[in-house]
């Protein structure tokens, strides 16, 4: 039975169109997810998010410096020994002064430091564990003068309050 109601079209539906759409319907989909995730594993950086959040930078600062991070973190092993000017040289829209602002930031210093305490300390391992290496001593000296700063980093965080004693001048009077 054919008939002209809108609700119930007599025709068969053009799947051709739906399948079409659906595909890049599916397509964006997952762009947007890869997307989605890109994003969040920037976000995720532990590195990226304490500048999100610190209070000590202003806005422009603060996105600069995220925008530094992220051309940091991609080739953070070699970027790690490298000064403000090699890094000025080898991402071009920086200047040397930016990079300079950005190392010497209280939050990355912290960040990097320990990255680099990590790598010497792996290194000075993978030295002694070698047995033909030579200057044994020096990397175990290396490796207690990085397990001491450390242990010196996770103590300072350390506040030590005094509260003063109660006085109370009912308790004196008796």
């Amino acid at each position: 039975m054919i008939t002209n109601d809108p609700l119930f079209p007599t025709e068969e539906p053009d799947y051709s169109l739906m399948d079409r759409t659906s595909s890049e319907y599916r397509k964006a989909k997952v762009e947007n997810e890869y997307i989605r995730e890109e994003l969040s594993k920037k976000e995720e950086e532990p590195l990226t998010k304490a500048l999100s959040e610190a209070t000590h930078l202003e806005d422009a600062k603060k996105a600069k410096f995220i925008e530094l991070a992220g051309l940091y973190l991609e080739d953070i092993k070699d970027n790690l020994f490298r000064n403000q000017f090699e890094l000025s040289k080898l991402y071009e829209g920086s200047t040397a002064d930016e990079w300079n602002d950005f190392l010497n930031d209280r939050i990355v210093a912290t960040y990097l430091s320990r990255h680099k305490r990590t790598l010497l300390k792996s290194a000075a391992e993978d030295n002694l564990a070698n047995p033909l290496a030579k200057n044994k001593r020096d990397n175990l000296k290396l490796i207690e003068n990085i397990e001491e700063q450390e242990k010196y980093e996770a103590q300072k965080n350390i506040v030590i309050i005094r509260i003063p004693d109660i006085y109370d001048e009912d308790v004196k009077d008796e």
